[in-house]
């Protein structure tokens, strides 16, 4: 029997590299054995290769535009935030976004939103602008009001009615007794405008408002016309004149309103002396003089919810907002309201959105080392408590905009989308 005693200087057995001992002992069939099994392996590995190329050749080509039905699933589940910045992506996107199929998902998956827009005017910078009150996530994030640079400026007196995502701009005037009848909507999920055919007068603070599907544009004219009131089919897209009794056309006032609302289906309007209801079922009129409860609270900071008028008492600390109720037709504070930030209150502006109370006001900041003006907004959440009392809870109150120059608040909207 041989034994084995030495080995090989480069630390291998028997002189043959990278081999055990037991595989110098190894029977030559059983080596023979052991390279056919190695062999198949490697077949098998280049038919599965060949497999998987025909596989990747039998795939249907990747197409170069994606499907607008699957944008459109996609964007849906997008915060309407981001609509503006995805619309610039391609013609696609933005043939998705501002088709009328999107926002009928976004109805039917419960995911539209309130969105605020408010005008703000700087005297040392002409006409008023728009801006957006930006909603941020994680709420922790302060709100804030973003102007919108694609879109017009504001010509001053116009009229402004939304419709779900549309804003409606009607009339106005572009310089001193210059009014104008021109119409135009802007489609808040893109930011942009088109013209609308025009009016049949110009206007200037006319009282604008929507019932039924179609916008009523009352007054504004500087003289009485058999067309003091016009109305716009928005199915149509056509303007009609709609006859006022005759009666009341040497009473009616000739200038601008002040503002208007539309509660239990009529139109309520503000003028500089009285209140005024037009209901357009029956073309009749009311006036409602200044010693008469609506004339009580009312002012130009109002809004309409759940058909009861808000309205801001500028004079009075303690309770600062009224609401009135139009079938018991009398006037209560909102109860739970303390700490109101300290505000113009004479300017602010107010408007519904999404059920919630909000109030945009502006004051000077002078606890910092420049002076600068604020517009702070205040979210109130609304709640009927018993005997029909109204009651609010401050959810949120914060500035949103700090400017060096001096500000304005024209108006404020709320569109959904």
């Amino acid at each position: 029997m041989a034994t084995i005693s030495e080995t090989s200087d480069d630390g291998s057995n028997g002189g043959v590299p990278n081999k055990k001992s037991e595989e110098l002992h190894k029977n030559p069939k059983e080596e023979e054995e052991e390279e056919n099994q190695n062999e198949k392996p490697k077949e098998e590995d280049q038919e599965d290769d060949h497999q998987e190329e025909e596989e990747v050749e039998n795939l249907p080509p990747i197409p170069r535009r994606i499907p607008q039905a699957l944008i459109r699933r996609t964007v849906a589940l997008i915060r309407r935030c981001h609509y503006p910045s995805l619309s610039l992506l391609s013609k696609a996107f933005r043939r998705v976004i501002s088709s009328p199929e999107l926002h009928h998902r976004r109805l039917s998956l419960h995911l539209t939103e309130p969105v605020l827009y408010a005008l703000i005017g700087f005297p040392s910078h002409g006409f008023p602008s728009w801006f957006i009150l930006n909603h941020n996530i994680p709420r922790n994030i302060p709100l804030r009001l973003s102007q919108i640079g694609s879109l017009p400026r504001m010509n001053p007196g116009s009229a402004v009615v939304t419709i779900g995502y549309k804003m409606y701009v009607i009339g106005g005037m572009i310089g001193p007794f210059n009014h104008v009848k021109t119409v135009f909507v802007i489609d808040c999920r893109v930011h942009t405008c088109n013209y609308l055919p025009t009016m049949h007068r110009a206007r200037y603070r006319a009282a604008a408002e929507v019932i039924d599907g179609k916008i009523y544009v009352i007054g504004g004219c500087e003289k009485r016309y058999d067309d003091w009131i016009e109305m716009f089919d928005i199915e149509n897209g056509t303007w009609s004149t709609v006859p006022d009794p005759s009666h009341w056309k040497s009473s009616l006032p000739r200038g601008g309103f002040v503002t208007s609302v539309v509660m239990q289906n009529k139109i309520f309007i503000l003028d500089d002396m009285r209140g005024l209801v037009y209901d357009p079922n029956d073309g009749t009129w009311e006036s409602w003089e200044p010693e008469t409860k609506l004339m009580s609270y009312w002012s130009k900071p109002c809004c309409v919810i759940e058909d009861l008028l808000y309205s801001l008492d500028p004079w009075c600390v303690q309770r600062r907002i009224q609401v009135y109720d139009p079938n018991g037709m009398f006037w209560t504070p909102v109860m739970g309201l303390h700490g109101l930030p300290n505000l113009n209150y004479f300017d602010c502006k107010m408007a519904n959105v999404g059920g919630k109370l909000m109030v945009l006001g502006t004051t000077y900041n002078s606890d910092e080392a420049i002076w600068c003006v604020e517009i702070w907004c205040v979210e109130i959440a609304l709640e009927k408590r018993e005997r029909g009392q109204i009651w609010g809870k401050i959810d949120s109150m914060q500035p949103v905009l700090r400017s060096m120059n001096a500000a304005y608040i024209d108006l404020c909207r709320s569109v959904t989308f």
